[in-house]
């Protein structure tokens, strides 16, 4: 009989408590039984600690920081702990199916493959409604200039081989937001993904989504991440470049309309903006009140 590799799943919070119940019961209840469990506690001060002795689980290892630091920083300490051949990431308000780690296994020995992503379910808190984050079928294979203009990738969806890391380098601890949108945009221009067309991660959306309380963060970020990439002006960036600036534009105009005061300026930049779909969300954020925008997004 064939040894499962094994899977070391990495679980990064700060003062999760709400959620991170749920979050570990997803993991232990996998049919997928040779997991290493990391829980990165990055110096939380609320009943994280008493949630996780819960769980009598020999399978759980947890680490607490003595201060509270970057994202990036605590993933990638956790992932220098990690003794698994794979390496998947589950953010703590997020949780998976029982067969999210079983369905993959018979992949896991195929050498073509270097990490693999699922479908995936968005369960919006307020509401309690769940719909599919994308309707269609998504690529296997190399899949940058499907990133390029459309990153439906969540971390929390997707299990790499640990030796990408090994080869690739590990996240850039200058991000606070893009972080997983640097690393996967890097490694997919080389690495063959698999796909399977099933909804096996919850990616729960709420008030407190970092990405949608910091749109200047996120914005600047990416500006930071598109010089950057311009700089070296790489064939597959060139290709992809008018993908790039919609994006980098879409989410300057959304920063501006969230953090500066409306002007004709930023309409008349709106209106231009090539992405139809976009300009629509953006004449309506335009059209509305600030806190009513804010309100209505929780």
């Amino acid at each position: 009989m064939k040894i499962k590799k094994k899977v070391s799943v990495i679980v990064n919070f700060h003062n999760g408590e709400k959620y991170l119940e749920t979050c570990i019961k997803s993991i232990v209840n996998q049919k997928y039984k040779n997991l290493e469990i990391i829980l990165w506690d990055n110096n939380s001060s609320d009943k994280s600690k008493t949630i996780i002795n819960k769980f009598n689980d020999n399978r759980i290892k947890y680490y607490k920081s003595k201060k509270k630091n970057s994202l990036y920083n605590s993933r990638n300490r956790a992932i220098n702990l990690a003794t698994g051949e794979f390496i998947a990431f589950l953010d703590c308000d997020d949780w998976w199916e029982k067969n999210y780690i079983s369905s993959r296994k018979k992949y896991f020995l195929n050498e073509k493959f270097d990490f693999f992503y699922c479908g995936t379910n968005l369960v919006f808190e307020k509401s309690n409604k769940k719909k599919p984050y994308r309707n269609s079928r998504l690529p296997s294979g190399i899949i940058y200039d499907f990133l390029a203009k459309d990153y439906f990738l969540a971390i929390s969806g997707i299990i790499f081989k640990k030796k990408i890391f090994l080869k690739y380098g590990l996240f850039n601890e200058k991000y606070n937001i893009i972080g997983d949108y640097d690393f996967l945009m890097k490694i997919s221009k080389k690495l063959y993904a698999h796909y399977l067309d099933k909804p096996l991660l919850n990616y729960r959306v709420h008030e407190n989504n970092f990405s949608r309380l910091n749109s200047a963060m996120f914005y600047r970020e990416y500006r930071d991440w598109y010089n950057y990439n311009l700089k070296i002006n790489e064939y597959e960036f060139k290709t992809n470049i008018v993908s790039f600036k919609n994006k980098l534009n879409y989410l300057e105009l959304k920063y501006l309309l969230l953090n500066k005061k409306k002007s004709f300026y930023i309409l008349k930049k709106i209106l231009l903006h090539e992405n139809f779909i976009e300009k629509i969300k953006l004449l309506i954020l335009f059209g509305l009140n600030r806190k009513l925008y804010l309100l209505l997004r929780k």
